[in-house]
């Protein structure tokens, strides 16, 4: 009973003022217009992709070259876990996800600059340099320099908490990126100096990749992604190789594939995001406990259902999976129900129950997730 009073209490926090918004916006005029009503044609919420929410915001100009937007998330959350000895424990909190406050430059039509300041309560402290980026475009070419989210992986959701694609693949690097979009075809490619290096190997600027996404018709897009380095992601698991602390012999590359669908008021995505091979026992055998000896294959995958029963309505089912990550759920599924009282803001309440294995569990059986949050565009 306490823990349901505690989950009431946070969520009403987060939905007063969200219905105190709740009231017709004053029409917006030109460009403006135009891209709020794209923003309405994304069904509710703000952004889908990582992407997407590094762009979140209306982008409002400030001189005739320079273009201010940020995005604010408040979540409050309710967690219970239960582990291998089968003691339960739970928790709650409130907390400021998300503080990102972005500035654009334009010079000309082939030159500009992206500058995004990022503050993530407790995981961002003091706000940092999100992302810096000289953008070049020439026809259908296009670069970015500069530090940057590369594209390895997709990670398109529906719901508040990342998709554990995202967990293992997102990958933050100052990087050269060069882009060729013709037709349905956008091709991607990208050169930078990670974090990982080989024992006794001199650091050179030697890692890459690339993408290719293919949208053979509107609303549907394939396609899939490589990473030279899998060990350069931001994922937990290879902090010790990016920090030196751990002997690293043996790189590994990753690979991605997804695919997505807009039809009517249903969207559909999937993705599945991993490593190209065995990582070596000496590199990476998180096995709980002492490893097993044989070196892990991290996978994740991701599966997401939405449905759009009334504009400014978007209920999703998301269930996804990953194999050989310590300390991610071997099974995870929920619901997200989100509700729009304004076009700049979005309120979304989700559930999410995870399954550990006894292998990664990292002494985790189960997991209760509900999370609420108000995200604030502007």
């Amino acid at each position: 009973m306490m823990r349901k009073a505690a989950l009431t209490g946070l969520t009403t926090l987060l939905l007063a003022p969200a219905l105190a918004l709740a009231s017709p916006a004053p029409p917006a005029e030109g460009s403006l217009e135009e891209r709020l009503h794209a923003l309405e044609r994304q069904q509710v919420e703000i952004y889908h992709t990582l992407e997407e929410k590094k762009a979140a915001g209306l982008a409002s100009a400030i001189t005739d070259r320079i273009t201010i937007s940020g995005l604010l998330e408040v979540e409050a959350s309710l967690e219970e876990t239960r582990g291998t000895d089968g003691k339960t424990s739970a928790g709650s909190d409130l907390v400021l996800a998300t503080a990102q406050l972005g500035f654009g430059v334009t010079l000309s039509e082939n030159i500009g600059g992206d500058l995004i300041f990022l503050f993530e309560e407790d995981d961002t402290d003091p706000p940092e340099v999100d992302e810096a980026t000289i953008n070049l475009a020439f026809g259908p070419w296009s670069g970015r320099l500069g530090r940057q989210y590369l594209p390895f992986g997709v990670y398109h959701s529906h719901f508040v908490s990342d998709p554990l694609t995202l967990e293992l693949g997102e990958t933050q690097e100052t990087a050269l990126l060069a882009r060729f979009q013709h037709g349905p075809l956008t091709l991607a490619a990208f050169v930078f100096n990670g974090d990982a290096e080989k024992e006794g190997r001199e650091d050179h600027l030697r890692d890459w990749g690339g993408s290719l996404v293919f949208t053979p018709a509107e609303g549907i897009e394939l396609g899939g992604s490589y990473l030279s380095d899998l060990a350069d992601t931001d994922a937990g698991i290879f902090e010790p190789f990016a920090d030196g602390d751990a002997a690293y012999r043996h790189t590994v590359a990753g690979w991605s594939a997804f695919a997505a669908a807009e039809v009517g008021s249903f969207g559909l995505a999937g993705e599945i995001l991993g490593a190209a091979g065995r990582f070596s026992a000496d590199d990476l055998d998180l096995d709980f406990g002492t490893g097993n000896g044989r070196g892990d294959k991290p996978l994740a995958w991701n599966l997401e259902l939405a449905f759009y029963p009334a504009p400014r309505w978007e209920l999703a089912a998301r269930y996804e999976g990953s194999q050989e990550i310590l300390g991610f759920p071997e099974r995870q599924y929920g619901l997200d129900l989100s509700f729009s009282p304004l076009e700049y803001v979005t309120l979304s309440l989700e559930a999410l129950r995870g399954d550990f294995s006894e292998r990664f569990g990292d002494g985790l059986d189960r997991r209760d997730l509900v999370t609420a949050q108000l995200a604030l565009e502007f």
